[in-house]
């Protein structure tokens, strides 16, 4: 089993990409769980989400506290929430920066955020990252393929965004980069 803590803020998308990755996980014949976990529901305030993905039965149901993935929809949580708490020895964090930087052993970046923009995929003057996010996540753990989750995506945003969100989800997959 992996389990995978997203953290973010309302409005980026979190819990919708955990949902994106569990369903993804599910239409491959896996077990999925996806965990939201919010405080007052407003945009900016962090939101986390969390995912299992297993090939067999998942019989724990809890939040997740040794993620083997931690992935950061806004690099500014990095200072204030402490996400990679709890991380497993040799685990991954994928982070969405422009300016990335070493956090962690194994760390991954994507800059997301101008993902999003360039596309167009804003509310409210918010870049919504999270179908960038998971392409890059897709990429870095090969836990679901690429092509079931654009059909999820597709599913979750039917027509012009859900054309634009596949975009964004390929941009991730091909632009997130390990750093060295």
């Amino acid at each position: 089993m992996i389990e995978i803590s997203l953290k973010g803020r309302g409005g980026q998308g979190v819990v919708t990409a955990g949902e994106i990755m569990a369903k993804a996980a599910i239409v491959e014949g896996k077990y999925a769980q996806s965990i939201p976990f919010f405080g007052g529901e407003r945009r900016g305030a962090p939101v986390s989400c969390e995912v299992r993905i297993s090939d067999q039965p998942i019989s724990l149901h809890r939040r997740v506290y040794n993620p083997d993935v931690v992935t950061v929809f806004d690099a500014t949580l990095m200072d204030l929430l402490n996400p990679l708490t709890g991380i497993k020895e040799g685990g991954i964090l994928l982070i969405n920066t422009d300016n990335p930087r070493r956090y962690w052993n194994r760390t991954y970046y994507v800059d997301a955020t101008g993902i999003a923009r360039s596309l167009g995929l804003n509310i409210a003057g918010w870049a919504v990252v999270n179908t960038a996010m998971v392409g890059a996540l897709s990429s870095v753990t090969k836990l679901v393929d690429i092509g079931t989750a654009e059909e999820v995506v597709k599913e979750e945003f039917p027509g012009k965004l859900g054309e634009l969100n596949v975009e964004a989800m390929y941009l991730g997959f091909k632009e997130v980069r390990a750093l060295d």
